[in-house]
């Protein structure tokens, strides 16, 4: 079947009379539900709703007489700040934008799709002369927004094959190979993955899972944890693999939480050099995960250095638009 002529409203950067017209309202009402959604009727502002999602349209929030100058400003997307993991690469990022003249608006998404898309279409708003994210896009819709925003978008902290513009970051997947591998030659048998259930988690569980096939081991068993569970995620590990001996958490957050619940239940060597009876590695290489007892063993990330590349690449368009700066498994007292 062929297709027809393509739709001059979509193959455009989508505008407000564009949203109106397939509304089937005036602009001003456009407007309206944009700017004061409560003083318009529900049907109307559902129609409106519908023909700014379907267009992809990102309602402009700077003022009108600053619309067609630079704002100096790139935003920021990350799942959450309310685990450190991310706040190097935050930093490293700022290193660069700032001595050069611009800010960072910085938003989370909570691993929420439908909040994701909102916290870029509200960033898109600002009219930021770059967006970098951790992960690539959630949704298609987000997706679709960023393409039509037409700036530099850098997807961090993994490698789509095919980045709406440019990516930096490691392979998750390799780096649950690694540790799969680790396991297999310290003599662990029975293996177990904990971690959210995100696209990046879900890459390293398919490494993990690969590696620990290829060497003769039965499947490793998964563990979903919720995110915002903190300490909690431990005990709730513990309690669904409580034969395991070996762990591959998702990050260090996740593993030191598990090793907290296994000293509560007494099952940490109390021997300074004793190897554990369970394994457990994280991933990020966090100050704290160095500082407990036992340290972290871990994927060290670049958190840094990854936000330092975000940044040039955001900036300058003529570099690779897709670098890979891998990973390191550092190996300490939890195995």
């Amino acid at each position: 079947m062929e297709e027809g002529p393509p739709d001059p409203e979509r193959a455009a950067t989508p505008t407000l009379t564009a949203v109106a017209r397939m509304a089937g309202v005036s602009p001003i009402t456009v407007s309206r539900v944009v700017r004061r959604p409560d003083i318009v009727s529900a049907e109307t502002r559902q129609r409106v709703e519908d023909a700014i999602r379907k267009l992809g349209y990102v309602p402009n929030m700077v003022a009108g007489s600053l619309a067609s100058a630079r704002t100096k400003s790139v935003g920021v997307l990350v799942p959450t700040i309310a685990n450190s993991i991310f706040a190097d690469t935050v930093q490293g990022l700022s290193d660069v934008l700032e001595p050069q003249g611009y800010s960072v608006i910085l938003a989370q998404s909570g691993y929420d799709p439908l909040r994701e898309d909102r916290m870029l279409a509200a960033l898109l708003s600002r009219r930021p002369e770059a967006i970098i994210m951790v992960g690539a896009p959630l949704t298609a819709d987000g997706a679709e927004m960023l393409r039509r925003a037409r700036i530099p978008v850098v997807e961090t902290w993994e490698l789509p094959v095919a980045p709406i513009d440019a990516a930096v970051g490691f392979d998750n997947h390799d780096a649950g190979v690694v540790v799969a591998r680790h396991f297999a030659t310290a003599g662990r048998q029975r293996l177990a993955f904990v971690g959210g259930d995100d696209r990046r988690a879900t890459q390293r569980w398919h490494g993990f899972v690969e590696a620990a096939r290829q060497v003769g081991l039965e499947d490793p068993r998964r563990v979903v944890v919720e995110w915002q569970s903190g300490a909690g995620a431990g005990t709730a590990a513990l309690a669904e693999v409580p034969d395991a001996d070996a762990v591959f958490a998702a990050n260090d957050a996740y593993a030191i939480g598990l090793l907290s619940a296994l000293r509560r239940a007494g099952r940490l060597q109390a021997e300074p050099g004793a190897t554990p009876a369970i394994g457990v590695v994280g991933l990020g290489d966090l100050e704290m995960g160095r500082l407990f007892s036992p340290t972290v063993s871990t994927i060290r990330i670049d958190g840094a250095a990854i936000g330092r590349a975000a940044a040039e690449l955001a900036l300058d368009p003529a570099k690779p638009r897709r670098v890979d700066l891998g990973f390191e498994l550092i190996v300490r007292e939890s195995g």
